[in-house]
């Protein structure tokens, strides 16, 4: 049996599943469809890889609402805030969440959380990065296309400001740091040492989010890309980068 299964874990991935969709419908986070995706993506995640994983998750939902939330009247007076005063729907909750969830599926099915812990912990710092940027740097007007360095408007898609970096670099840090207490202290840990780690993961959440402005600027822009399927390519690449970096094949 796993020991991602064991009854403790269960337990109290389902309680953090529970707190998580009390958090989200008192503080208005995620809307209903929001909400049971996310619930769905926590068991998995808890399931698949350990309830600190789902912590890590429930933390990158608090932080990213924050920020979404943050200076709210002025990003709707630019036509920019998102819709429903920053409720995510289900769509939002998949792109964000799905290669979490997909990774903590290859830890279940591996029977090795520990190879995949850094990897999950990478895709977190991606979208964590990139929902931090975006809100932070949206109320930056210094924005450069990131492909050809010229100027556009907040809010298009591939803009980079240098709000939005120091906010890409702190979302990172951020889970990634916790990440790594978390991992650490309650469950395995990683398999390899821990400041090699968090070097990795913590530039990594970064670059990920450089993914994200380029696929915006040469697929979404045309067309070509949904911001979802963007999100999720980027993030996916977090981790597979991570993965790879850190010798885990």
């Amino acid at each position: 049996m796993l020991d991602s299964l064991a009854e403790p874990n269960v337990a109290i991935t389902f309680g953090l599943v529970l707190a998580l969709g009390i958090i989200a419908a008192v503080k208005r986070f995620l809307d209903t469809s929001g909400i049971i995706a996310a619930g769905i993506i926590g068991i998995i995640v808890g399931i698949g890889g350990h309830w600190t994983w789902l912590a890590i998750l429930l933390i990158f939902l608090v932080a990213g609402s924050f920020a979404t939330r943050w200076s709210y009247e002025e990003k709707d007076a630019m036509g920019l805030a998102e819709a429903r005063e920053g409720a995510r729907n289900w769509t939002n909750v998949i792109a964000n969440g799905g290669a979490p969830a997909l990774v903590s599926m290859l830890a279940w099915l591996s029977s090795d959380s520990i190879i995949w812990a850094a990897p999950f912990l990478a895709a977190v710092a991606v979208a964590s990065a990139d929902t931090l940027a975006s809100e932070f740097g949206v109320l930056d007007p210094r924005v450069r296309m990131i492909i050809s360095g010229k100027h556009v408007a907040a809010g298009t898609n591939g803009g980079t400001s240098p709000t939005g970096q120091l906010a890409a670099a702190g979302g990172s840090l951020l889970i990634t740091f916790l990440g790594c207490i978390l991992f650490t202290t309650f469950s395995e840990g990683f398999d390899t040492d821990i400041v090699r780690v968090f070097c990795v993961v913590s530039l990594m959440g970064w670059t990920g989010c450089q993914i994200d402005s380029i696929l915006g600027a040469l697929f979404e822009n045309r067309g070509l890309m949904t911001k979802g399927q963007v999100n999720l390519i980027s993030i996916a690449f977090g981790a597979g980068a991570t993965y790879l970096l850190l010798g885990l094949v």
